[in-house]
């Protein structure tokens, strides 16, 4: 696989949706954080949602709950709920970094202090996409890397109340989403709103291979606003 442009690669569209938000982070070797990531240098968790991240190029050491280890590209990430994490830039090579958070609501947004013992705890589930179909999962999100050979096809009718996200990691995938069509390269992402049917289909002499994440909200519609003040 060629080399990312990172420029390009961090002018991908975003994915804000009320179950799930998503963008696609650039870091290159003379910053000091992700280069478009509004939030800034800030160590934080989620409270009550889950983030996923595919590292599709360079190496980060990343910090979660209780574990702290260097990830190469192809990997990719668990950050359980109510989990601290924090990045280091590794080796010369630009990063690209797709990231997940599901749920969206305001109130799991981010939390960036007076983190709790037990924020620093557990283990970070993560597996590589080249080498398993299936990729961590939570309550939050369900996961797989697949493959499609030339000519195969996989239609989905609808999906009742979860989204779903598509990101390839390698080929290229013709993708009809209600009554939109196009072709996805690798390392293009597309966010598929619920109830929406769509189509996946290998249009080309190649096998596609890419990330599926189904987006269970454990939630009402509309999110709940818990008991407690979120920092």
């Amino acid at each position: 696989m060629g080399r990312i442009d990172i420029e390009a690669w961090m002018k991908q569209p975003l994915i804000w949706a009320e179950r799930v938000r998503g963008r696609s982070l650039g870091w290159t070797p003379d910053a000091n954080w992700f280069v478009n990531d509004p939030l800034g240098p800030v160590p934080h968790c989620h409270v009550e949602a889950s983030e996923i991240g595919y590292l599709a190029q360079g190496s980060l050491e990343i910090e979660i709950g209780g574990t702290k280890r260097v990830y190469k590209a192809g990997d990719f990430i668990l950050m359980p709920p109510n989990k601290y994490h924090n990045y280091w830039f590794k080796g010369s090579e630009p990063v690209a970094f797709f990231v997940v958070v599901a749920p969206n609501h305001k109130y799991t947004r981010f939390h960036t202090k007076d983190f709790t013992p037990d924020m620093f705890e557990g283990n970070a589930p993560y597996a590589n996409v080249f080498e398993t179909d299936d990729l961590p999962s939570d309550e939050h999100f369900e996961a797989k890397a697949i493959t499609l050979d030339p000519g195969e096809t996989e239609y989905e009718d609808t999906l009742e109340v979860q989204e779903r996200v598509i990101y390839v990691v390698q080929g290229q995938l013709a993708v009809r989403s209600g009554v939109m069509s196009g072709v996805l390269a690798a390392n293009q992402y597309l966010h598929i709103p619920a109830t929406t049917p769509h189509e996946l289909k290998n249009t080309s002499f190649e096998p596609v291979r890419f990330i599926s994440l189904v987006i269970t909200d454990p939630y009402t519609a509309h999110g709940t606003e818990p008991e407690y003040e979120v920092e």
